[in-house]
């Protein structure tokens, strides 16, 4: 991943701010908006299809590891890494009904290193596999 400067980072003025964001692919944003961790959930944005962690998320906003984890699970009841995963879980099912990808592909897109990995995943959070939750939905 490329170094992310802080400094670099341009929060979204207040006034953009609504009660969802919009995602540069055109996907409504699965972010609640919360003006407190907007950067947070901008950063993840921006970066959910590289690998980032909660470590690269606390330094780009300024805030420790520690702090920031409870910040948001006191703000939204979930981690840095569950909103992290399920942004990607969001593209990967963008994805997989807008193209014909194959399930790597679309691994390595939403920032996944391993296919296994992100097969598991994918397979936790929708109690079924990827190839077969695309076949489902499109019929």
């Amino acid at each position: 991943m490329k170094k992310y400067n802080t400094a670099e980072f341009q929060p979204v003025a207040e006034e953009a701010l609504s009660n969802t964001v919009k995602a540069p692919d055109n996907l409504l944003s699965i972010f609640p908006g919360n003006p407190q961790l907007s950067q947070v959930f901008q950063f993840i944005e921006a970066n959910y299809n590289q690998p980032i962690s909660l470590y690269d998320v606390a330094v780009a906003v300024g805030y420790c590891g520690a702090y920031l984890t409870d910040l948001v699970r006191r703000n939204t009841g979930y981690t840095v890494n569950d909103w992290i995963v399920e942004r990607r879980m969001a593209a990967a099912r963008n994805l997989l009904l807008e193209t014909d990808q194959c399930v790597s592909q679309i691994a390595q897109a939403v920032g996944y290193q391993h296919e296994g990995y992100f097969f598991r995943q994918f397979r936790q959070h929708h109690g079924i596999t990827p190839k077969i939750w695309r076949k489902t939905q499109r019929s």
